[in-house]
């Protein structure tokens, strides 16, 4: 992950789980249904359906030292999530999510994806084994094809059959009954060549002719989501002397960045903002974004410790469920899957790689939270340290004094300053 969009190698999950995070400027369902709201999505945004406005989780399984499905399954709901994604389409986490309620998006390698998009009969043998023999018992509600696709240039001959597979993907599912199960593609960030300011947002030009306008095109004849993953930590990581932290955490209380009538008080929300303007850029203004994975690590990097993460995730889950969309796309729920369920051990990588979780893999917590509604943004609940730790004592519960001490943290900087820094990327 550099500053001209090269990715840096985040994971390879049993080929399932290929993942990588770009630094860019630019129990029961009843609690979580409780506290979820029904809402219907503004005319504007499509056609929609009514959906229930509560926060996802993934569930990766990278890892040696796991609990059971069943068990974690039951660790997913104790945390108050309604959806939950995994990487793949396992028949062990299948079986295990069935008649629990929780919405599932299953995935799958993007190895897999040519013989899809050679044959209608391919794809319909994958619908008929990795979703007409769970449903409706356990309720997949989205396939995604494949997992940050075009962050290795080595899957380019991938890349435009990236529709014709998800093309025959639909086909077999209306063919089974299911078309309300969505298709999608999960994207990394840096499929922007340039986000800030976030008007300035485009797709990279190797790709968003022949490849995303077609995607757009499906998405938005279907009323599916351009799912993406978004990661501010590695912005603000990248530079910590520059960004401020608590712009990167929702904590900001004041706008850091203002761009004509929109003002940000959190990066994430400019970063969204700069992928709306990139699809509106190709003409599909009322194509939605869903989140499929953000997060923030609790050790192994700059800023890594259980502070900061349970600051961003706490913010993120009361930013998320609050509705309030962004500036430019206000009052619409943008659904999101945290990263991630557990630390998992397997995972390659730098040292951040191992610590995202929110559990444990015996069960218990990394720090306090709540999938069914978080800490206001900003609140002094969570002091966040200088950027210049490592969290090389993350493990200390919050409010213990840990590697970065009890500094403030960083100041918010004017808008302009921002700008001279951040000339390519948010």
């Amino acid at each position: 992950m550099n500053h001209q969009n090269v990715g840096l190698g985040r994971r390879t999950l049993d080929q399932q789980q290929p993942k990588s995070r770009f630094r860019i400027w630019s129990t029961t369902m009843l609690p979580a249904l409780t506290l979820a709201w029904m809402i219907m999505v503004a005319p504007s945004c499509g056609d929609y359906a009514i959906e229930l406005q509560m926060m996802g989780v993934n569930y990766g399984q990278v890892a040696d030292n796991l609990p059971s499905n069943d068990a974690a399954v039951n660790l997913i709901k104790s945390l108050g999530a309604g959806r939950v994604k995994i990487y793949n389409s396992d028949a062990g986490t299948l079986t295990a999510l069935a008649k629990t309620g929780l919405e599932v998006v299953i995935g799958m390698s993007n190895d897999e994806i040519p013989s899809l998009a050679a044959s209608s009969a391919a794809a319909d043998e994958w619908i008929v084994a990795n979703v007409v023999a769970y449903v409706p018992a356990t309720n997949i509600t989205v396939i995604l094809v494949g997992n940050e696709l075009f962050a290795d240039p080595t899957n380019s001959n991938i890349w435009p059959q990236l529709v014709p597979a998800i093309q025959n993907l639909q086909t077999s599912l209306t063919s089974h009954g299911l078309s309300s199960i969505k298709l999608s593609t999960a994207c990394e960030f840096n499929i922007l060549t340039s986000s800030f300011p976030p008007s300035a947002g485009v797709f990279n030009s190797q790709i968003a002719v022949p490849v995303l306008k077609p995607l757009l095109e499906f998405l938005d004849k279907t009323s599916s989501y351009l799912y993406i993953n978004v990661y501010p930590y590695f912005a603000w990581a990248d530079d910590p002397s520059s960004i401020p932290l608590n712009y990167a955490v929702f904590a900001s209380l004041a706008a850091t960045l203002t761009e004509g009538q929109y003002s940000y008080t959190s990066l994430l929300e400019a970063q969204i903002d700069a992928v709306y303007y990139a699809m509106e850029a190709l003409g599909y203004k009322n194509v939605r974004i869903a989140l499929s994975e953000s997060g923030w690590p609790t050790a192994g990097g700059t800023g890594a410790n259980i502070r900061n993460a349970e600051a961003y995730n706490n913010n993120l889950v009361t930013y998320i469920l609050s509705g309030k969309g962004t500036p430019k796309r206000p009052r619409v729920f943008i659904p999101t899957y945290i990263f991630a369920l557990f630390n998992e051990d397997l995972k390659p990588g730098p040292a951040t790689e191992q610590h995202w979780g929110l559990l444990y893999p015996n069960g218990s917590a990394v720090y306090p939270i709540s999938l069914a509604g978080g800490s206001s943004p900003g609140d002094s609940s969570f002091p966040l340290p200088s950027p210049d730790g490592t969290g090389s004592n993350s493990d200390l519960p919050p409010g213990s004094p840990d590697a970065c001490g009890d500094r403030e943290s960083v100041l918010p900087l004017s808008v302009t300053f921002l700008g001279m820094l951040f000339d390519l990327r948010i």
